[in-house]
C-alpha cells in the first residue's frame, strides 16, 4: 500500500492536474499514508525531528535573498557583470566575459543562499537583461541558453556549505558533521562541479550563441553605501555566526531566521519592503512539501526499502573504494532525479549509517548534481519552472531533458572524482 501512496504522489507531483500546488499533493500522501498504516504517528515525529531545522534554515534564506534583491545588495554584484560595457544605453559585452561572470556569480550565490535562493535570485536578473531577445529557435536563444545555465550551475554550486542545500543540511546533521570538517571534504568535489560546468556547458552550447550580447537596460540608481555595508555585514555574521552556533548546540534555522528578519526591517525602515508582500513571497509551503513527501518515502522505508539499500552499498562498496563512491553517487542521482532528492536523501543516509564518510559525501553529491537528469529532481527545479511561467517563458519537459543530459552526468563524474582524490589525499 506505501507503493501505491508513492506512486500516486510522484504522479501528482510530475502531472499537478487542475494545478494542484505539489505541497499540497505531499500533504495529501502523507495524511493517506497515515490513514492507511503505512506510517505511524511515532514516524511522522521521527522525519519532523529530521526536517524541522533544516526547511525554515532554508526559508529563512531564501527570505534574506529575497529581502537583499530588494533591498538592492545583488544589484551592486550584478552591475560588477556589466562594467566593461562600451554605453550607458545599449550595453555590449563580449558573450564569454558575460557567461563567466554570470557563472561565477550564480556560484556564489548558490554558496552562500543555498540553490533555491540562487534561481529566485538570477531568474528575473537575466530575464530584465535578455528579455529583448526574440530569437525563437530554442537551441540559439541566449536568453533560454542562460536561463537554463544558471538553472544547472546554481543546484551544481550548492555543495560547499551546510547550508547551500536543503540535503546538505538534513545529512550534516544527521550523521554530526562539523561546518568546517564538511567544507574541507566538499571544496575539491566543488570546484570540479563548477569548472566542469561552465567548460562542457560552453563547449555544448557556447558556439550557438553570439560573439557579442546586448543589453537593454534601465538605468537605475544603486542602493546607498550604508545599505550594501549593512547587508554585507548580515552575509559574513551569517556565516560566523553558523560556524560559532556549532560549539553552542544552535540550530542552524535560528542563524538564517535572525539574518532574514534583520534584513526585512532594515527594507521596512527604508521603504524598500513591505511586511505583508514578503511574508507573501516567503516560501512556507516548502516545510510542508518537504515534510509530506518524507512522510510518504519513509512509508517505502517501513517495507524494507532501506536494509535492501544496505545491503547493495555494501556489496557495491567491497570492490574499490573508487567504485563505491562512483556507485553509490549515481545510485543517488538516479533515485533523487526520479522521486525528488528530499527524500531521497533521507533513504540513503539510514542506507549509509554505519558506512566510510566518502560515501555519505558521494550520497549528497548524487542528490545534489545528479537530482537535475530530471525537473522533479530538485525543489530548486520546481521554483524555478514556477517562476519561468509566471513571466511567460515555457521551457519543455524535452527541452530540459535534451540538456540535462548533456550536462548533469558529466559533472558529477567530475565531482565524483574530485571527492574520490581528497579521500585518498
Amino acid at each position: 500500500m506505501a507503493l501505491v501512496v508513492f506512486s500516486l504522489v510522484m504522479l501528482g507531483i510530475y502531472l499537478r492536474p487542475f494545478g494542484i500546488p505539489i505541497w499540497l499533493t505531499s500533504l495529501f500522501g502523507a495524511m493517506l499514508s497515515l490513514g492507511l498504516g503505512s506510517v505511524s504517528l511515532s514516524d511522522i515525529g521521527f522525519v519532523w525531528g529530521m526536517v524541522w531545522n533544516s526547511s525554515f534554515a532554508l526559508v529563512g534564506l531564501i527570505v534574506f535573498a529575497l529581502a537583499l534583491e530588494k533591498l538592492g545588495f545583488f544589484e551592486v554584484l550584478a552591475n560588477l557583470t556589466l562594467k566593461l560595457s562600451l554605453h550607458k544605453q545599449n550595453l555590449t559585452l563580449q558573450t564569454w566575459k558575460f557567461y563567466v561572470l554570470i557563472g561565477l556569480l550564480a556560484s556564489l550565490l548558490a554558496i552562500f543562499f543555498a540553490n533555491d535562493g540562487a534561481i529566485l535570485i538570477l531568474t528575473p536578473l537575466m530575464i530584465a537583461l535578455l528579455k529583448h531577445i526574440k530569437t525563437i529557435k530554442f537551441t540559439r536563444n541566449p536568453l533560454i541558453l542562460f536561463l537554463l545555465f544558471v538553472s544547472f550551475i546554481s543546484d551544481f554550486a550548492s555543495n560547499l556549505f551546510v547550508f547551500s542545500n536543503l540535503t546538505n543540511i538534513i545529512t550534516a546533521e544527521f550523521f554530526k558533521i562539523p561546518f568546517l570538517e564538511f567544507a574541507f571534504m566538499m571544496a575539491l568535489p566543488q570546484f570540479f562541479a563548477i569548472f566542469s560546468t561552465l567548460g562542457l556547458f560552453w563547449l555544448i552550447f557556447g558556439r550557438r550563441l553570439p560573439k557579442t550580447l546586448e543589453f537593454q537596460t534601465k538605468t537605475q540608481s544603486l542602493p546607498k553605501p550604508f545599505i550594501t555595508l549593512f547587508c554585507a555585514s548580515l552575509v559574513v555574521l551569517l556565516l560566523v555566526g553558523i560556524i560559532s552556533g556549532e560549539k553552542f548546540g544552535i540550530p542552524l534555522s535560528v542563524f538564517t531566521l535572525v539574518a532574514a528578519s534583520l534584513s526585512v526591517i532594515c527594507g521596512i525602515l527604508t521603504q524598500k519592503i513591505q511586511l505583508l508582500g514578503i511574508l507573501k513571497e516567503a516560501p512556507l509551503s516548502i516545510v510542508v512539501f518537504s515534510l509530506g513527501l518524507f512522510v510518504v518515502v519513509f512509508g517505502l522505508k517501513n517495507m524494507g526499502l532501506v536494509e535492501f539499500l544496505r545491503e547493495e552499498i555494501t556489496r557495491f562498496s567491497a570492490f574499490s573504494s573508487f567504485f563505491g563512491i562512483l556507485s553509490v553517487g549515481f545510485a543517488s542521482s538516479f533515485g533523487a532525479s526520479v522521486i525528488n532528492n528530499l527524500p531521497m536523501v533521507m533513504l540513503g543516509d539510514l542506507a549509509l549509517l554505519d558506512s566510510a564518510k566518502d560515501l555519505v559525501f558521494a550520497h549528497l553529491l548524487g542528490c545534489n548534481i545528479g537530482a537535475k537528469l530530471t525537473p522533479i529532481g530538485s525543489l530548486a527545479t520546481l521554483l524555478w519552472l514556477a517562476s519561468l511561467k509566471r513571466y511567460g517563458i515555457h521551457i519543455s519537459f524535452l527541452q530540459y531533458m535534451f540538456a540535462s543530459a548533456l550536462i548533469t552526468l558529466p559533472v558529477l563524474c567530475c565531482a565524483l572524482l574530485g571527492l574520490y582524490f581528497y579521500a585518498i589525499l
